[in-house]
């Protein structure tokens, strides 16, 4: 055949059925092509809806959870933070709250399981192991406790870390003030002061922690810290007057508990704290009048050496007669003997070693008498408090 035959021209029937048959096959195409259009958006929009009320009810679940645990019911919190967990798999919030409603309903040992698989996933997350912590102080396990609790410390919180960690502190010192180990719980306390230098209200909580954990003198500071800032709360004054006084700083006590029931709050406080301030300000007006103060006259100190020698010798009569006489009552009793029934300006202006004799015997009373016949009452009561620390009385 002849490479360069020419074909024939088509005729205007073959032209016409070339055309309608491309114009077919265009047709078919495109008809494929909006089909398979139409399928994809129908599709995207149907998995945007089911994801968009799949999103919906796990959200919804997942806030029944979070009610029923706030409300005290964990059985129920279970299930609906398990049904959340279904529309939302592997939602680390969910899941950590699952496993904190498994360990508000005591089943101890499958909220551990949960709490230590997520920490193989996430082993720096401080709110696991926050969690953690405290299913171990649950179940006394102290050393695991205090382990978690330190490195929830250490470890990561996204937002509000700062907070976060000083909340965590102040959780572990509370944990260590349970445990009776006050040492360690003023470690962290005095930590916690330091990293909340501008919050009152949180200075105020430290405050209270340190008096829990036997550290009177670190709550006296902070409180006195407080009451110098403008529209200080009472709190301030009336925990400050509490730890002077526990102190023996008696003028301290007094001035604070006189700002605090002269605070505009006082008349809001219970009728009971209100009793316990009064009280207590009361008492350190009347220590304030026993003691006898240097800068006082001689006559003045003479009249207050003589009225704490007759309560203090009487509280050793009265005790002498209820109790069975020990050495150290019999030998109070003759140290008294050599004492004047009463002191007078000319024996202190003769004998200057007098007064401190006297007071020390006084002293010496009160104390040895509250062992042998119990805790005293009245003035008796003061003189003891004066006897604690003497020299801390007029401190400010």
């Amino acid at each position: 055949m002849d490479l360069f035959e020419v074909h024939p021209p088509l005729t205007a029937k073959e032209r016409a059925e070339k055309r309608r048959l491309m114009v077919r096959d265009f047709v078919a195409l495109f008809t494929l092509v909006v089909i398979t259009v139409a399928i994809g958006v129908l599709t995207y929009f149907l998995f945007s809806s089911f994801s968009r009320h799949r999103d919906v009810l796990a959200r919804r679940w997942r806030a029944n959870g979070e009610r029923e645990l706030r409300e005290g019911h964990p059985d129920q919190a279970i299930d609906a933070l398990r049904s959340a967990l279904q529309y939302a798999p592997g939602q680390r919030d969910i899941e950590i709250e699952l496993a904190m409603a498994l360990a508000a309903d005591n089943r101890n040992l499958e909220a551990m399981a949960y709490f230590n698989t997520l920490l193989e996933t996430e082993p720096g997350n401080g709110l696991i192991h926050l969690q953690v912590a405290r299913l171990a102080a649950k179940e006394g396990n102290a050393a695991l406790a205090e382990e978690h609790y330190q490195q929830a410390l250490d470890g990561t919180w996204g937002r509000d870390g700062y907070l976060q960690r000083l909340s965590v502190r102040l959780e572990l010192a509370k944990y260590l003030i349970s445990q009776k180990d006050y040492t360690r719980a003023q470690t962290q306390l005095r930590t916690a002061s330091d990293n909340a230098l501008n919050m009152p209200e949180k200075q105020m909580e430290i405050g209270e922690l340190m008096e829990q954990a036997h550290d009177p003198s670190d709550a006296l500071a902070i409180y006195l810290a407080q009451m110098r800032k403008k529209g200080a709360p009472i709190d301030a004054f009336v925990g400050a007057g509490r730890t002077a006084y526990a102190l023996g700083q008696i003028e301290l006590a007094r001035r604070a508990l006189e700002r605090a029931v002269e605070h505009p709050e006082f008349a809001k406080q219970n009728p009971a704290e209100q009793q316990a301030v009064r009280q207590m300000l009361s008492d350190s007006q009347t220590i304030l009048e026993l003691y006898p103060d240097p800068n006082l006259s001689v006559r003045e100190r003479a009249e207050r050496i003589s009225n704490d020698a007759r309560i203090a010798h009487s509280r050793l009569t009265a005790c002498f007669a209820s109790a069975n006489a020990s050495g150290e009552m019999a030998n109070l009793q003759g140290q008294w003997q050599q004492i004047p029934a009463r002191v007078t300006v000319r024996m202190l202006e003769r004998n200057p070693q007098l007064e401190q004799t006297i007071m020390s015997l006084v002293y010496d009373t009160e104390e040895q008498t509250a062992q042998v016949c119990g805790a005293p009452t009245g003035d008796d009561a003061l003189l003891l408090k004066i006897a604690q620390a003497p020299l801390a009385v007029q401190q400010q």
